[in-house]
């Protein structure tokens, strides 16, 4: 819920995720006033690769609502949304949803990849969206138009079919020339959207809704981005050379880069992050090989009694199966877990060194790819708050090593409001 607030939102950013909506709001310096929420019970099916679209905008319509009913909206200035990145539905002419929402991980679509892979593009291209979309039409029958999850708020705000370069990404979109490949601009260019770069001022948001929610006229709707890239703008970073690596059940790695790179086989890709670009690989070590060994009081107490300036003698790569996808690709790759110490401290110190080491090579993987040298690194997830591990990190990095400012993806994309409302 909201807190009490002495000063009105100015810009608004908002969150639709998979269990729900976060909304961040900033005040006109760029300080957070507060955070809120509304979650959906039972949006969609049971197995969760499908949501209902109307659910996401009642739950968004709620909190509007009473939002607006506080005098929290009085003077916004601007909105941006941030949406899973892949999640697809087609929408009639009036941006009614045509049926369920594909999610992010639905495998519809892998029946439709194969030949999109023929068409005549970079062999890097990310096509999943696009072929969920195809899968829409050809399995399912629908005929309207494709948006991203953050698009179709953006067009029942706006009316506009627009996009934004981040989430257009997964449909195709040449992040690098900023234009749709010549294969899928004459094959589908009619159907989808006009793409800009995230922060871009769309229009106003309809007036029917700025009564509604008892917002100011010219409150205008900016294009947002997908959920990892505005918890990249929540960061902190923004010079080129800095690192944010998220700590959760997986080691997400994105980098702020003065070039792009791509390398399809490891999952190496780029977007747009205003005049640079966020190289971005996950490796399958993490968090969840920890959680299969420590419960985390003991993975706190553990930590506690580490040096974390002793060198790594035990080489492991911590792996929760086998398979590895980045820094190496390896899908027969088993974990590396052995020889394991009697001392469960430097077990762990083992595990941490060996996640730390994969941390690193993939930052020096992206320097291979043409990618600029790490300088600095912000820490997000649920590992970044051990600082004995940010030690061990720092020490295989050779790079300082701190905390993200922000991880919430809402404040992101309110960041992105802003600087969308400060443009001509």
């Amino acid at each position: 819920m909201s807190k009490g607030i002495s000063k009105r939102a100015r810009f608004l950013g908002v969150d639709v995720g998979t269990s729900g909506l976060r909304i961040a709001a900033l005040d006109a310096q760029g300080d957070c006033l507060f955070l809120d929420k509304a979650d959906w019970p039972n949006p969609g099916p049971a197995d969760g690769h499908e949501q209902d679209p109307m659910a996401w905008w009642q739950a968004f319509d709620r909190l509007m609502g009473r939002l607006g009913d506080d005098g929290q909206l009085s003077d916004l200035h601007a909105l941006a949304f941030a949406g899973t990145s892949g999640t697809v539905l087609t929408v009639s002419a009036d941006g009614a949803p045509e049926g369920p929402a594909l999610m992010y991980d639905n495998p519809a679509g892998d029946d439709q990849l194969a030949a999109l892979r023929q068409l005549d593009i970079d062999r890097n291209a990310q096509l999943a969206a696009l072929a969920r979309w195809r899968h829409l039409v050809e399995q399912r029958g629908q005929t309207g138009l494709p948006v991203s999850q953050a698009d179709w708020f953006l067009w029942r705000l706006t009316g506009r079919h627009v996009s934004d370069s981040n989430n257009a990404l997964k449909w195709g979109f040449d992040a690098v020339d900023e234009r749709w490949p010549a294969a899928i601009a004459e094959r589908f260019g009619q159907q989808l959207p006009e793409v800009r770069r995230p922060g871009t001022p769309v229009g106003p948001i309809d007036g029917a809704f700025c009564a509604r929610w008892q917002l100011p006229v010219a409150t205008r709707v900016v294009t947002g981005t997908t959920d990892s890239m505005a918890a990249l703008w929540a960061s902190g970073a923004r010079a080129e050379g800095d690192g944010v690596s998220s700590l959760g059940s997986t080691l997400a790695l994105k980098l702020i880069s003065q070039h792009p790179v791509f390398d399809i086989a490891s999952g190496v890709y780029s977007h747009r992050f205003g005049e640079r670009f966020a190289v971005s690989g996950a490796s399958n070590s993490g968090g969840r090989v920890l959680a299969q060994f420590f419960a985390r009081a003991e993975l706190e107490r553990l930590s506690a009694t580490i040096d974390p300036e002793r060198p790594d003698t035990l080489g492991y790569w911590p792996l929760p199966g086998r398979g590895e996808r980045f820094p190496i690709v390896a899908p027969a790759m088993a974990p590396r877990l052995t020889p394991r110490p009697d001392d469960p401290a430097a077990f762990l110190a083992g595990l941490l060194r060996g996640i730390a080491r994969i941390e690193a090579q993939g930052y020096r993987r992206f320097a291979q790819l043409g990618a600029s040298p790490v300088r600095r690194v912000y820490s997000a997830g649920g590992g970044a708050h051990n600082a004995v591990f940010r030690q061990i990190r720092a020490h295989a990095l050779g790079v300082p090593v701190m905390l993200a400012e922000r991880t919430e993806a809402a404040w992101g994309a309110a960041r992105l409001a802003q600087r969308g409302a400060d443009a001509p």
